[in-house]
């Protein structure tokens, strides 16, 4: 097994060919969090090139201001779940005769660059705002809109901005502020659902753990302070927003809502001990805390339906969305369906995986290799493409876009929400 100074070894040679030194460091604090062999020995390898993604903790690039209507109760504890909790109903998927399908790709195959594959979703973007700022993409909007973060200096985001990528031309959703009197600020993940633009900030207060919620039209405007919150509650590892609410889940567990026009939070019934995946779905796994462990059910929280998972004998890292899962076996990397058949064993480069959970229930990111499951493609980007850097967006749900560098002042980007449907 690799030390973890043999890896800290590898990840600074490596430095030299990053294009931000900023961005290597971030990861390594992401990366120690990984124990396993596997994961410890293709970390090495992926760390020379995954170099755009900020830090588990740090995923986004957002910030906050002073002011809000809700703040947390000095206890730090926000309002009680309502009563009248449902109950939850169990989906428990009886499994069809197993099948197996080609390894992927085949022995000796390789993945089609992905601008040669899905032509229609790939393309050039400036790496910089007009500001000179450098955008960190977030997640796509639409086939042709990309959320991104504008960061005046390293992870320290001054803009929330909308790029088209078929005009070619950039909008400012809204200038990012940032609550005074707040010690070690940093803005964190965020979320979207097209209308309303969602993200939490980490900061301190006499050594207190501070966590704020902020919420701004997608449209435009100045963003809402919709919370502040202290103690267990300023330990958030998702967020998320829906119509009327944003939604969020703690790392020990639990999703959580509050009005986008401001109110009181409140638990969602039946949440307990689950992670927000993408509303109104939920998980028991607590990624990357835990990486081992298996995903043992999906929870529709809008309708209490539980899905029970069925993972095969010696799986590890089994993560899952609305029908596929993807996880580590006894023959290497594989996908499944929800039900333990269909299965699809993977090439050994999945078996570090930068997006854990299946993206639009049908894509598989390794990291420079992207897998379809509609269609068994396999699509290459980054590394494959004779670039020095590719990543991932750093929305809270498995992000929709993966970049690399271009020509000198750009960014190639694929826009998976622009990828057509399978024929």
């Amino acid at each position: 097994m690799r030390s973890e100074d043999e890896l800290i070894g590898a990840l600074q040679s490596a430095a030299t060919r990053a294009p931000e030194e900023g961005d290597l460091l971030a990861d390594i604090a992401r990366r120690r969090r990984r124990r396993s062999r596997r994961r410890a020995q293709a970390l090495a390898v992926a760390a020379v090139v995954v170099i755009s993604v900020g830090a588990a903790g740090v995923r986004g690039v957002f910030s906050g201001a002073d002011g809000g209507r809700v703040a947390a109760p000095p206890s730090g504890r926000v309002a009680a779940p309502p009563s009248g909790d449902s109950t939850a109903t169990a989906a428990v998927l009886s499994p069809s005769p197993a099948t197996t399908r080609t390894l992927v790709p085949r022995a000796g195959e390789q993945g089609v660059a992905a601008a040669e594959l899905w032509p229609e979703a790939v393309f050039t973007m400036p790496a910089k705002n007009a500001d000179g700022w450098r955008y960190r993409p977030v997640t796509s909007i639409s086939a042709t809109e990309v959320l991104l973060s504008a960061d005046s200096s390293f992870e320290k985001p001054g803009k929330f901005e909308v790029y088209d990528s078929s005009t070619g031309t950039s909008r400012v959703v809204t200038t990012v502020p940032r609550t005074p009197g707040l010690d070690g600020y940093i803005p964190q993940t965020a979320g979207t659902d097209g209308r309303t633009l969602t993200w939490f900030a980490y900061g301190e207060k006499d050594d207190v753990p501070v966590r704020e919620i902020w919420a701004v039209p997608l449209a435009g405007g100045e963003p809402e302070l919709l919370g502040t919150f202290t103690g267990e509650h300023a330990q958030m590892d998702a967020i998320g927003v829906d119509g009327e609410h944003v939604y969020w889940s703690e790392r020990s567990g639990g999703v959580w809502r509050i009005p986008v026009t401001g109110g009181a939070a409140a638990q969602v019934p039946g949440s307990d001990g689950l992670h927000l995946l993408k509303w109104p779905y939920a998980v028991d796994v607590a990624s990357p805390e835990d990486p081992d462990r298996n995903q043992s059910k999906l929870v529709d929280l809008a309708s209490g339906q539980t899905t029970v998972i069925t993972a095969p004998p010696a799986a590890k890292s089994l993560r899952c969305g609305i029908s596929w899962c993807a996880g580590d076996g006894e023959q290497g990397p594989f996908a499944q369906r929800l039900d333990g058949t269909g299965t699809i064993r993977l090439t050994d480069r999945f078996t570090f995986r930068m997006v854990e959970f299946p993206i639009l229930d049908r894509f598989l990111n390794a990291g420079a290799t992207i897998y379809d499951s509609a269609t068994g493609k396999l699509a290459e980007i980054g590394i494959g493409q004779g670039s020095k850097m590719y990543g991932t967006g750093t929305s809270s749900e498995p992000s929709t876009i993966a970049y690399w560098n271009g020509e000198p002042g750009t960014f190639k980007v694929l826009n998976l929400a622009a990828v057509p449907p399978a024929q």
